[in-house]
């Protein structure tokens, strides 16, 4: 749906998004909960999603009402922070004073609706946001069953990790009530925190111990909230935040495509726009060092990227999904309420309009420039790479830890080589197979496989990288260790890989997978005179993959076309194998099968039989959107052999890989 207000590309010469574009999102997102709201008991009611039912019958830890309401309602503050209303035109009763009987419907512990764990965490933030509305109005029976009910909750329990600073945050709403609470418990907390931060502005997240979109819509959102609105904890941590912060905003803008688009690694990517909350957060918190012009034109990017691509669906709702409803993104907590925690990037509305963030004129990111940039970033493992031509930002993992291997697709979200603004990633759904799409892998028998699991770090630099990983964790009882270095190209990234045996093992490894749109069909053709063979002809034996396309012949490459991406694999060399198209499609009860929608494709080489231990495979992939300016190509590579490894001849540049180095 357009929007009424024109772009301003005077103040925002690079989105063209202002204050008031963000208003109009905001409202558009209120207006469309309202309609599923009771006016008499302000409780969220958001409605399924019948033609996808698959993700709804696999929640373990559903948010029902309690998080429809605790999330929407910080869209809510965000609204009348930004705009001092109450009503919104069409709707026939206040909005706030709805919102306000749901604060009382849920937080009363008379009301069958109460759940002492839940509930909390997105009402006092929308209390910070629009504290007259939410604090101020309550009447005294309410405020003091709010109060009770974060006394009790911050001893809700659960793992170390982000879900601590859910219990934290009810500090500044005791603090407000001049209520005893048990400070030492949370003080314990916070330092629990920040003993997560592995440097360079990262954190792992506790024992998840995953690098991802949580150190953005958790840790920076919270920290900076809580140094905001708690006022002896900003005495005592304001200083380290800052710090931390100040490194963060370094690396983030390489995050971002020049559409707006963050790279989509991990987990909760439903959340969408949230990617950026930590933004309006630091400057709500006085603590960040951006330029303002350059937050805003990250934050309003991301913004008008999901906007514009329909993550508002026909119903006017944020349905789970990443660009329009797609439940294969999700996980088996993700609730019809949990993309709303989208709504904390709104609280940017609550700077006042004369605030820098909003005045001051959008600061290119490395995206919108020209030519490549990269930023390697040791604490969080990874190399961010920036290809300004595309428009493209890349994650390239190196080290992930991520504990839940078995669960949420960990495989195709956090164990891939890298991740793309612009390409996405193939899904299989919850509870689906393991998809070989950007991994490595190996198999003692070509059939049964253990691909990509908690990479290990061992080198790091902005143009190649190293680690390694065991079969084990991904399938019982398989022995060997898979040893990859990886060269980190302007265009595209050569990975040299093998394994460390004792004993011989089958080889594969997946290129960047892309969407195909339904309807449509997947172009593949071989590289250098090779042909097209139907998979049942022939090639290493099958696995539990969604489905085999085709696989080349006589051929060292492939190259796979829809119309909108393209993804090439180019084997340099290596024992003999076979290079095939693999194809996802959706399954039962999900409309999708990449997280752009549609279905996904992407190339595969595994070994023809068994391979030596130390044997190198060496092969290229890259991966685009379909452009004019863009064409499919392969760069000019050369292999050695030297002693003790290889050396490889691309870019102007020489690169020796021993294998002593590992």
């Amino acid at each position: 749906m357009r929007l009424t207000d024109k772009l301003d590309y005077h103040v925002s010469p690079i989105t063209g998004y202002t204050r008031a574009h963000w208003l109009e999102i905001t409202e558009r997102i209120v207006a469309g909960v309202l309609p599923y709201v009771d006016p008499e008991s302000g409780l969220v009611r958001l409605p399924a999603d019948e033609q996808e039912w698959a993700l709804a019958g696999q929640l373990v830890n559903p948010g029902g009402l309690n998080e429809a309401f605790d999330r929407t309602i910080i869209a809510v503050a965000a609204w009348h922070a930004g705009s001092g209303r109450r009503r919104l035109a069409g709707y026939p009763h206040d909005v706030i004073e709805v919102y306000q009987r749901g604060i009382a419907s849920l937080c009363d512990p008379q009301s069958e609706h109460f759940a002492w764990r839940r509930g909390l965490s997105g009402l006092v933030l929308a209390m910070l946001l629009a504290r007259d509305a939410f604090w101020d109005e309550l009447d005294e029976h309410t405020r003091n069953v709010v109060i009770a009910h974060a006394q009790k909750y911050i001893h809700r329990g659960g793992s170390d990790c982000n879900t601590l600073l859910f219990a934290m945050m009810p500090a500044a709403v005791l603090e407000w009530a001049e209520a005893d609470y048990d400070r030492a418990t949370l003080d314990d907390h916070f330092e629990t925190i920040l003993s997560m931060y592995r440097g360079d502005g990262w954190f792992i997240d506790g024992w998840n111990r995953g690098f991802d979109h949580y150190n953005f819509w958790g840790f920076q959102l919270y920290l900076h909230a809580m140094m905001a609105h708690v006022p002896r904890w900003r005495e005592k941590y304001a200083p380290r935040v800052q710090e931390i912060t100040q490194l963060h905003e370094r690396t983030l803008p390489y995050c971002f495509g020049q559409d707006g688009a963050p790279v989509p690694k991990g987990r909760s990517l439903n959340y969408r726009f949230a990617t950026v909350c930590g933004l309006p957060w630091a400057q709500l918190s006085g603590l960040s060092q951006m330029d303002p012009g350059q937050a805003r034109r990250i934050a309003s990017g991301c913004l008008k990227y999901f906007y514009e691509r329909g993550c508002l669906s026909d119903r006017g709702l944020l349905e789970p999904g990443y660009l329009g409803s797609n439940t294969a993104v999700g996980e088996d907590y993700t609730d019809r309420g949990a993309p709303y925690w989208a709504a904390t990037t709104l609280a940017a509305l609550a700077l006042p309009e004369n605030h820098d963030f909003w005045r001051a004129h959008e600061k290119p990111i490395p995206a919108d420039g020209e030519g490549h940039y990269r930023c390697a970033i040791r604490g969080a493992e990874m190399v961010l790479k920036v290809d300004a031509t595309r428009g493209e930002a890349r994650m390239i993992t190196i080290g992930e830890s991520f504990y839940h291997r078995r669960v949420w697709q960990a495989g195709s979200k956090y164990y891939q080589h890298g991740y793309s603004s612009s390409l996405g990633h193939a899904l299989a759904g919850d509870q689906g197979p393991e998809l070989a799409a950007g991994r490595t892998g190996l198999s003692e028998d070509g059939r049964r496989w253990s691909y990509r699991t908690w990479p290990r770090l061992v080198d790091l630099g902005p143009q190649r990288a190293r680690h390694t990983f065991d079969a084990w964790p991904a399938l019982a009882g398989l022995t060997g260790t898979i040893v990859t270095e990886t060269l980190i190209l302007d265009r595209g990234e050569i990975h040299l890989f093998w394994h460390t045996g004792p004993q011989e093992r089958f080889l594969r490894i997946g290129g960047w997978s892309i969407q195909v749109p339904h309807g449509e069909g997947l172009d593949v053709q071989p590289l250098a005179g090779g042909r097209m063979v139907s998979a049942s002809e022939g090639g290493a034996g099958g696995d539990e993959r969604t489905a085999s396309g085709w696989q080349a012949e006589g051929g060292d490459g492939l190259e796979l076309s829809s119309s909108t991406m393209w993804s090439v694999m180019q084997v340099l060399g290596g024992p003999s194998g076979s290079l095939s198209c693999e194809e996802v499609h959706p399954r039962p009860g999900f409309s999708h099968a990449h997280l752009f929608g549609g279905w996904a494709g992407y190339p595969t080489w595994t070994s023809a039989g068994l391979v030596n231990p130390r044997e190198i495979v060496a092969v290229f992939v890259d991966a685009a959107r379909r452009s004019e300016a863009d064409e499919m190509t392969v760069p000019e590579i050369g292999l050695e052999m030297i002693s003790g490894g290889v050396r490889v001849m691309v870019d102007e540049r020489q690169y020796d890989v021993m294998q002593s180095a590992s």
